[in-house]
C-alpha cells in the first residue's frame, strides 16, 4: 500500500542520534529499523533552535489520539535509552512513537506496523512542552494539564 505521508521535520541532533540507533537496530533485524531509516531519509532537518513549536521531537510532550479511540493521550516522546518514567513516556521505537516523530500539530499519520501495513492513524492534537537539560520535579503540574482539570 502506498501512503502519501505528511512532511516531517527533525533536528540535526535527533537525526544523528536516531540514525545511529537505526543502523544498530538494522544489524539486529529490529522490526521497525527499516521504517525508522525511511523516516529519517525523508525528514527535513533543522537546527534545534529553529524547530517550530508545533513539531514533535525527542523529549517533547505530545497529545495524540490513536485510531478511533475517544480519549487522547499525552506522553513525552523519548529515545529508548532515555527511559526514566515509563507511564509518561512513548518510545520512538514503537509504532505510535515512530509515526509521531517530526509530525506537526494537526497532522494525521498512518500507524505503521512492523510489516509496513497501516491499519490505523495517529492524530497529533497538541505539542509541547519540550524538556531540555533538566528534570521537572514530580508533583509539578505540566502546562496544559491544569486546563484539563488534572494535577
Amino acid at each position: 500500500m502506498i501512503v502519501d505521508l505528511p512532511a516531517i521535520t527533525v533536528t540535526v541532533r535527533d537525526h544523528r542520534r536516531l540514525l545511529h540507533t537505526a543502523e544498530r537496530l538494522a544489524e539486529q533485524a529490529h522490526p521497525l529499523a527499516a521504517h525508522l531509516l525511511h523516516e529519517l531519509r525523508r525528514a527535513r532537518l533543522c537546527a534545534p533552535d529553529e524547530l517550530p513549536d508545533d513539531v514533535v521531537a525527542l523529549d517533547t510532550f505530545v497529545t495524540y489520539r490513536l485510531g478511533d479511540e475517544d480519549t487522547p493521550e499525552k506522553r513525552m516522546l523519548i529515545h529508548p535509552d532515555d527511559r526514566m518514567w515509563p507511564p509518561a513516556e512513548l518510545s520512538v521505537l514503537t509504532p505510535a512513537g515512530l509515526s509521531l516523530l517530526g509530525a506537526r500539530a494537526g497532522d494525521s499519520m498512518p500507524l505503521l506496523g512492523a510489516d509496513g501495513s497501516a491499519d490505523a492513524c495517529v492524530e497529533v492534537r497538541a505539542v509541547g512542552p519540550r524538556v531540555t537539560g533538566a528534570f521537572v520535579p514530580l508533583g509539578t503540574p505540566w502546562p496544559g494539564l491544569l486546563k484539563e482539570g488534572r494535577r
